[in-house]
């Protein structure tokens, strides 16, 4: 009699036990479920934000041409407004270019290496840091008074920087045009690459909005603009 009873409980304790397991899997497939499927919104999301930003600035873009065709049209047989809308184009040109100074409202970066050896600061953190600006819309981007061009260099040479050809010591001071709660909602946000050089990494680092700030022209030397071997199409 008792053994039966033991073994009526003992079937039950086993069927309980394969009962809360597949409870267990079931729960634990609907979090995966349910974390996937988060995990696609955010991203559609997103790229709903990346589209609805690049329409947004290729209508900007076909306004700006559009104004400029209407300029020209306007401007035929008119010498002296055909010579300002094209002196205007060039002094745009050269501004995109780096071949100017130029000034506007932005922020300033300073980093620095952290206090021991290994927190130094290197050519992948600088790298990291200007496409962040970059992606933020920076219109003009300096390092410690060398302007950041399609063709500028950032190597890490220990113990400093090569950025143009010129050798560059800690601290960074980075300085970027654009807006400045922008730049700074972009780099202090949760997450962010402010705290990841200053918790991860620990480095030393500040940023401060400006509302003006002087960038200086890139060298057109010879040593950071080349193009000898391009030919216009």
């Amino acid at each position: 009699m008792r053994f039966a009873r033991n073994m009526s409980i003992t079937v039950i304790c086993i069927i309980l036990g394969i009962m809360l397991s597949w409870q267990y899997k079931s729960i634990e497939s609907n979090k995966k479920v349910s974390a996937s499927q988060t995990k696609n919104l955010y991203d559609l999301q997103k790229e709903l934000l990346e589209e609805k930003k690049n329409n947004e600035n290729l209508r900007a873009r076909n306004e700006e041409l559009e104004a400029q065709l209407s300029e020209y049209i306007n401007a035929a047989g008119n010498n002296k407004k055909i010579e300002e809308s094209i002196r205007e184009q060039l002094i745009r040109a050269r501004m995109l270019a780096g071949l100017v100074d130029v000034e506007g409202p932005g922020i300033e970066i300073v980093l620095d290496d952290g206090e021991y050896d290994y927190q130094a600061v290197y050519d992948i953190d600088l790298l990291k840091l200007v496409n962040e600006l970059r992606a933020a819309e920076a219109q003009a981007i300096s390092i410690n008074g060398e302007r950041v061009v399609a063709m500028t260099e950032i190597r890490y040479t220990e113990p400093y920087m090569v950025i143009n050809g010129r050798q560059i010591y800690p601290p960074y001071i980075i300085k970027a045009i654009a807006e400045p709660e922008k730049l700074d909602y972009a780099l202090n946000m949760l997450g962010g690459i402010v705290e990841i050089f200053r918790d991860s990494f620990g480095y030393k680092i500040s940023v401060n909005k400006v509302d003006r700030i002087t960038i200086p022209k890139v060298r057109d030397d010879g040593s950071v603009l080349k193009y000898n071997l391009l030919t216009p199409l």
